[in-house]
């Protein structure tokens, strides 16, 4: 058993290993296959093996301060099991889901499912999009800022974007897309910022650079009228309505400051999720990169980040960050991704180079 307190350490630990064995020959050689499927594979097993493991076998008690919401989940899972617990609440997909699974499972086992479909989910839809280069796309994921907090303690959250993610699979079906988008809603309420942001930039901002626009403007407007803005959040979350949030109260409370809630406008952030924007609209405009689905998403996440923006002094704001920050391992690779032709290619180092740059971040944030 890997210690509590080093378990985050070792799984990135891990993860760094295995990406130097897959990354370090492809930017050293001159000529490689990229297109080995009998590596390609056993890369691809290694990193999702990683990721569901390290995620569902987790310690189910584990202190808040490693593993966030955990206990609290093990908690509810429990009172769901022994019949302690037995209404609905608002995240209705996410209650039947543990009801279902606790009629036959224990908690380790819940959570071990839970990261299968939290990680291979996605997996899917990258496979079918990318055939053997879904890999690069699964590393870009596994290795962003929010994934591993969102398998760990946004449990909920990280559920219902990766049932999000799943329904894309499904971008010619449209009756079943939006199914499964309105399901992840039932797992957890948030998901309604990017489903709406996807309608909204399928019917309505159909111009990358209004959304661009849309986004630049939400920063002095966020500056400007920071009371304003929290005084609406505050409204909008307490009060009784499908999204209301009873943490709200106490998030836009002077409790909060008593609990050490980190507020502010979060440049690092703000910049962390420009590098997105910069590389999707490089791509779009620049290289006229013209994949429909692809050219949607990079609107839906322009649109929900600078949503998130004007919402950017809520406490835990990386929970509302992320509603847009789900999507940035396809908009940052996709491009890249997209112009490989050849077994050798700048395009795969600019790529390689790419995700380096998303895993380092993450451990600057995580581990530093």
């Amino acid at each position: 058993m890997i210690p509590v307190v080093d378990y985050t350490t070792a799984y990135y630990v891990a993860l760094c290993v295995v990406l130097i064995a897959f990354f370090l020959p492809r930017l050293m050689a001159k000529s490689i296959d990229f297109n080995g499927r009998i590596a390609l594979n056993v890369f691809t097993i290694i990193v999702l093996a990683i990721a569901i493991l390290f995620i569902g076998l987790r310690d189910p008690l584990g202190a808040f301060e490693y593993f966030g919401d955990t206990r609290a989940y093990t908690r509810t899972f429990q009172e769901i099991k022994f019949g302690n617990r037995t209404e609905f609440t608002k995240d209705m997909g996410f209650y039947v889901y543990m009801k279902l699974i606790a009629s036959f499972a224990s908690v380790q086992l819940f959570y071990l499912i839970s990261a299968f479909i939290y990680v291979y989910l996605p997996y899917l839809t990258f496979k079918k999009w990318f055939r053997e280069h879904a890999i690069y796309v699964l590393i870009a994921f596994v290795v962003s800022m929010s994934f591993w907090s969102f398998g760990i303690n946004g449990l909920r959250n990280g559920l219902a974007s990766s049932i999000f993610l799943f329904s894309l699979k499904y971008f010619d079906k449209k009756w079943i897309m939006y199914a499964l988008m309105l399901l992840s809603i039932t797992f957890h309420k948030a998901m309604l910022l990017p489903f709406l942001a996807f309608l909204g930039s399928g019917f309505f901002i159909k111009s990358e650079r209004k959304a661009l626009l849309f986004w630049l403007v939400t920063i002095p407007i966020s500056i400007l009228f920071r009371g304003f803005l929290e005084n609406l959040v505050e409204l909008i979350f307490s009060g009784d309505s499908i999204i209301q949030d009873k943490r709200a109260v106490i998030y836009f409370s002077k409790e909060a400051e008593s609990l050490k809630y980190e507020t502010g406008f979060r440049i690092d952030f703000v910049l962390y999720s420009a590098v997105a924007i910069f590389i999707g609209y490089w791509a779009i405009i620049k290289k006229g990169l013209e994949n429909k689905l692809y050219r949607q998403l990079f609107r839906t996440y322009v649109i929900a980040n600078g949503i998130w923006i004007l919402l950017i002094y809520a406490p835990y704001t990386n929970r509302i960050a992320y509603l847009s920050w789900f999507l940035m391992p396809i908009i940052v690779t996709v491009p890249f991704i997209s112009e490989i032709k050849s077994q050798i290619s700048n395009n795969k180092q600019k790529l390689i180079y790419v995700i380096y740059g998303s895993l380092l971040f993450t451990l600057i944030m995580e581990l530093i």
